[in-house]
């Protein structure tokens, strides 16, 4: 998924009127935040999106992979707060 894909599905997300479709980009979403390259993405959207809502989005993500259970090892948190 490309930035410009991520950035439609997040649109879809929050202004989507059919609920087929707002289901459709939840499911995009979710399949994203549990890949591997969602922190790369993550970063990518904040960097380089367009959109609030990419942003928005990014914004929780990261947030969610820094203070999970799990957290990110040290230097991806690093990283990411820089």
């Amino acid at each position: 998924m490309d930035l410009a894909q991520l950035e439609i599905i997040c649109k879809q997300l929050y202004e989507a009127t059919d609920p087929a479709q707002r289901l459709q980009a939840e499911k995009a979403l979710i399949e994203l935040t549990e890949s591997p390259e969602c922190l790369s993405k993550c970063q990518l959207l904040l960097e380089r999106g367009t959109t609030s809502y990419a942003q928005l989005l990014a914004a929780t993500c990261l947030t969610k992979l820094v203070t999970r259970v799990n957290p990110l090892p040290l230097q991806q948190r690093i990283d990411v707060s820089e």
